[in-house]
């Protein structure tokens, strides 16, 4: 597999707590990504979500991209991710293509299938059919980015000699990079060439092991920035300090992810003392369980030695840093945060 120096990427959800105030929510994170573009992160990943505001009130991130494109000059922008199974693909198109063109040809595309049951409901989606909804519309917005029109018939989605305007600057299209959960989606993805990203919060390290085995396996000349992992990050001089700054906010998003996670559950009529393995970790774990298992936070020693632990477990070279789990973490301790983590820690990592 070969091998370059590391990227960072930031993450973004934006919860709301009660009390929150989400103009303030949307200027702390911009200023964050601007933060960001100056101080040398490659790449600002914004996630898709709707109709939970614990979870997320950021619904529309190529809106808040365009924002942050007008103010950043060098930073990648990244879906993270694009729900596609939820949206007119044409229309996805479009909007990606103008972004792209808004930032001069800076957009990542991440995609992913969704999973939580109130997206599907808000907008009376099947969530059975988000497979293949995600097929279909995935092979639209590839094809509407090209040069001819869009011709496609599907048992989702039908379109006749559509002229999709505009395209996007990089041709054939942004680079597609796919959020995979399951087997299934990282051996599509590395079968057909895609960048890829996995997450500790979303899967057990046994799991994170063998699929990214198989992925390395199949695109063995693949450099290892093609392969990315999030994980929560939060960097101060002081270990206790840094954990301390971080409790509330993570013990937050794990609440929010265990109460989603039990609706969820008890919709398909799923018994609430039977757990799947992953929702009975993420109600059950401690705080310091948490910590080890999904996190690198810590002081710069700690986090440096963390994350290159977990570059050469899986082969990564794409660290996608969440500075902010949970939404809670100020606005000032995380851009502290934020310099010390690009000043002390990142010179120091590489790519497995």
């Amino acid at each position: 597999m070969a091998s370059r120096q590391a990227e960072f990427g930031l993450f973004y959800q934006l919860p709301q707590a009660d009390g929150q105030d989400v103009p303030q929510r949307y200027r702390d994170t911009i200023a964050q990504v601007v933060h960001g573009d100056r101080i040398g992160w490659d790449t600002a990943w914004l996630a898709e979500m709707h109709f939970v505001r614990e979870f997320s009130v950021l619904p529309s991130p190529m809106l808040a991209m365009a924002a942050i494109a007008a103010q950043t000059d060098r930073i990648r922008l990244g879906t993270g991710v694009a729900l596609l199974p939820l949206a007119d693909p044409i229309r996805t198109a479009e909007d990606a293509a103008t972004l792209d063109i808004i930032s001069n040809g800076r957009l990542e595309f991440g995609v992913g299938r969704g999973s939580i049951g109130e997206h599907f409901a808000g907008f009376n989606v099947n969530i059975a059919d988000r497979a293949s909804r995600f097929e279909e519309a995935l092979t639209v917005i590839r094809q509407a980015w090209l040069d001819g029109p869009v011709n496609f018939e599907g048992d989702h989605f039908r379109y006749r000699n559509v002229p999709v305007v505009p395209k996007p600057i990089q041709r054939p299209g942004p680079p597609i990079r796919i959020a995979a959960n399951s087997d299934e989606s990282f051996v599509r993805a590395s079968t057909d060439g895609w960048r890829v990203f996995a997450s500790p919060i979303t899967a057990f390290a046994e799991d994170l092991d063998r699929r990214f085995a198989m992925y390395h396996e199949a695109r063995p000349d693949a450099p290892a920035t093609d392969a990315g992992i999030l994980l929560p990050v939060h960097v101060h001089e002081s270990s206790e300090t840094a954990k301390e700054e971080a409790r509330a906010s993570l013990q937050s998003y794990l609440k929010v992810v265990t109460d989603t996670g039990m609706r969820s559950w008890a919709r398909r009529g799923g018994d609430p003392d039977d757990l799947p393995p992953l929702l009975d970790r993420n109600r059950n774990s401690s705080y310091e369980e948490v910590l080890d298992q999904m996190c690198a936070i810590g002081n710069p020693d700690e986090v440096t030695a963390k994350l290159n632990a977990v570059g050469r477990r899986y082969g990564v070279g794409h660290f996608i840093t969440w500075c902010n789990a949970g939404g809670l973490i100020p606005h000032e301790q995380v851009t502290r945060s934020m310099s010390l983590f690009m000043d002390q820690c990142a010179p120091n990592i590489t790519a497995g």
